[in-house]
């Protein structure tokens, strides 16, 4: 088995190809030699034994003639008598050389038959002298009886080895044609499953490097062309897991090394723009306004890249304890009204339910909640209106945000959860990251939920996940 699983696609393909091949043929060749051999075999019968059959059934005719007309001599008398003997040995006489002529192997045989005969005629004195056959007739009647029952014993013979040759011949072809069905189905089915776990194995690395995930090697099955594919695939895995190493070290490390300064930088802001160091007028003011939104969005991006670090290396620490979705959705809608009331967006609540307890990280949870809704308020138009609604069914509360924004296409759809990944249609006009959503979705799956999109172009996004109300800490 190793040194077929060594062997390429096409050797694979050519050796099963060519052993069907040599068994079809091996089979035809033995079935065209059998018939040759019957066809032989039904010659001789047809011009041999059947000739000779008829040959001498002719000659008795003639010597059992001969001998009726004897008879008939011998009792009444008469030249016509003569005559027709006569005329029966001359006929007899060119059938045998005709006969001899065709198949001199009875010349031995026949012998007696070929030498000069005489017949004495009298007419008998005694009925019973007239009865009694000739002897020489009846010699010549035996030898030729013997010939006619020796010949059909052989044709007899013949026709059995005839017969069997024909069977043995179909169970060969029956053989034949079960062996090349077993190879020809057997061995597509055998070639088929080889080449699908391969391709398999490769297809399962790549689907799950087209989720986000983190890439991981695949079982190499065979040592043929998917076989190699699966090596490169699993050496650009292993690079592409190098790489992200590298970058997540080196996001941690700048997010570590800027997080010091930034604070000292949004401090001596806050010291300035509070007058400690002195009164100052209204464009320093508002440059300081400036500096310190800055400095806030620059905080929020290196906690995104903390918090997506700290997933990647298996550290997010989820604290379950009993909450209230409805209180997390109404924190999270306070805390980014300022923001909507910037761009005059309309928040809504559409929560039916006074209470949606459940068993979650509740930090965590509004994070997702913040990151939604603050991605509805920043893709929604001026005037434009974002919706929260929550329920509970079926053991998990579902949250969908909704908003007026240009929506996403479908094809989007898969891709729009990846780390640092953005829709092309709003690279240039949205400031962003791509992290939001790739974080969102992480803390989802954390809690054993689900999280989706509902869009099309156009029409506005929903951004859905449900939680498990109650989870199974074991």
């Amino acid at each position: 088995m190793p040194k077929i699983r060594n062997l390429n696609i096409a050797t694979k393909l050519s050796v099963w190809a060519c052993t069907l091949i040599v068994i079809f043929f091996a089979t035809t060749a033995y079935l065209f030699q059998q018939v040759r051999q019957d066809a032989e075999v039904s010659s001789r019968i047809v011009s041999v034994n059947h000739d000779l059959d008829s040959a001498i059934q002719r000659m008795l005719e003639r010597l059992y003639s001969v001998q009726d007309n004897i008879r008939r001599y011998k009792l009444i008398g008469g030249d016509e008598a003569v005559g027709y003997i006569v005329e029966d040995l001359t006929r007899f006489g060119e059938i045998l050389n005709k006969t001899l002529e065709k198949h001199p192997e009875y010349a031995d045989e026949w012998q007696s038959l070929s030498l000069e005969y005489e017949i004495t005629l009298d007419p008998s004195e005694t009925p019973g002298d007239s009865l009694t056959p000739d002897e020489t007739v009846r010699e010549w009647s035996d030898i030729l009886e013997q010939s006619l029952l020796d010949n059909v014993a052989d044709m007899e013979m013949s026709l059995t080895k005839l017969h069997e040759a024909g069977r043995h011949a179909a169970d060969i072809g029956l053989y034949g044609l079960i062996l090349c069905l077993v190879l020809g189905v057997g061995g597509s089915l055998v070639l088929a499953y080889f080449l699908k776990r391969s391709l398999t194995e490769v297809y399962r690395g790549i689907r799950e490097l087209g989720t986000g995930a983190s890439p991981r090697d695949v079982r190499v099955l065979s040592g043929d062309e998917l076989g190699e594919l699966a090596l490169a695939f699993n050496a650009m895995a292993a690079r592409l897991r190098r790489e992200e190493k590298m970058r997540s070290d080196f996001i941690a490390m700048l997010s570590h090394e800027i997080r010091t300064p930034l604070t000292s930088v949004r401090e001596a802001v806050d010291l300035v723009g509070s007058g400690t160091f002195g009164e100052i007028n209204e464009k320093q003011k508002r440059f300081l306004s400036i500096a310190e939104k800055e400095s806030i969005r620059l905080s929020e991006l290196l906690a995104r890249l903390l918090t997506v670090s700290r997933m990647e290396s298996g550290e997010l620490d989820l604290k379950y304890q009993e909450t209230d979705g409805t209180k997390l959705v109404q924190s999270s809608l306070e805390r980014l009204g300022p923001a909507a009331q910037a761009k005059k967006i309309e928040l809504e609540s559409k929560i039916t339910d006074s209470s949606l307890p459940l068993r979650a990280d509740p930090g965590h949870v509004q994070q997702v909640l913040m990151n939604l809704i603050g991605n509805a308020i920043k893709f929604s138009p001026e005037g434009g209106t974002v919706s929260v609604k929550a329920n509970s069914a079926d053991g998990k509360v579902v949250f969908c945000i909704r908003d007026t924004g240009p929506g996403i296409p479908q094809n989007e759809h898969e891709r729009i959860f990846h780390k640092y990944y953005r829709e092309p249609h709003v690279r240039e006009s949205v400031d962003g990251a791509g992290l939001g959503l790739a974080i969102s979705k992480r803390i989802v799956d954390a809690h054993g939920g689900r999280i989706w999109l509902d869009s099309e172009t156009g029409r506005g996004s929903i951004f859905c996940f449900s939680l498990p109300i109650k989870k199974d800490n074991r």
